[in-house]
């Protein structure tokens, strides 16, 4: 009998859907109040970390390994230290403080600019990097988040 395999996902599709899936829950936020906007936040909180890790142990070591997209690859880790400094920021406050929104929408344009650079990287790395490599990346990825969710979660909870 045959094993039945999980779809293989190419990691820029990974990368792609976990940035809608942060775009939606900003959309969420912006509306959200009281416990609400904190859970909001709190999720928004998880998939950025987890995002930027990932990112860092699968993506860009396979960058690293290309003239064409290595050089991308400290400005994005320096958009992942912004984006984390503005999230620890926003951890530490109340969201009845009025900086807790002012926080949250200069974390979206942080987030903004770091999408609309990585759309170009993602051209660059699909000149250089084979589909097979690109789907290989995707299930490191995917196994990488898997083992990671939950020490993110524990340190929202710090």
């Amino acid at each position: 009998m045959a094993k039945t395999k999980a779809k293989a996902i190419d990691v820029l599709a990974l990368i792609e859907a976990e940035h809608r899936k942060v775009e939606k829950l900003f959309a969420e936020a912006e509306k959200a109040k009281g416990a609400n906007l904190v859970d909001q936040f709190n999720q928004i909180y998880i998939a950025l970390i987890l995002d930027a890790r990932i990112k860092e142990l699968v993506f860009y070591p396979a960058l690293r390994e290309y003239a064409e997209t290595e050089q991308y690859v400290e400005e994005a880790k320096e958009e992942h230290e912004e984006v984390s400094v503005i999230l620890e920021e926003i951890k530490a406050l109340k969201p009845t403080n009025p900086q807790f929104k002012e926080k949250m929408s200069e974390l979206k344009e942080a987030l903004e600019h770091h999408v609309e650079e990585e759309s170009k990287i993602f051209n660059a790395v699909r000149e250089c990097i084979s589909d097979k490599e690109l789907t290989e990346l995707g299930q490191e990825f995917q196994e990488t988040q898997a083992k990671l969710v939950s020490n993110v979660k524990a340190a929202l909870a710090m």
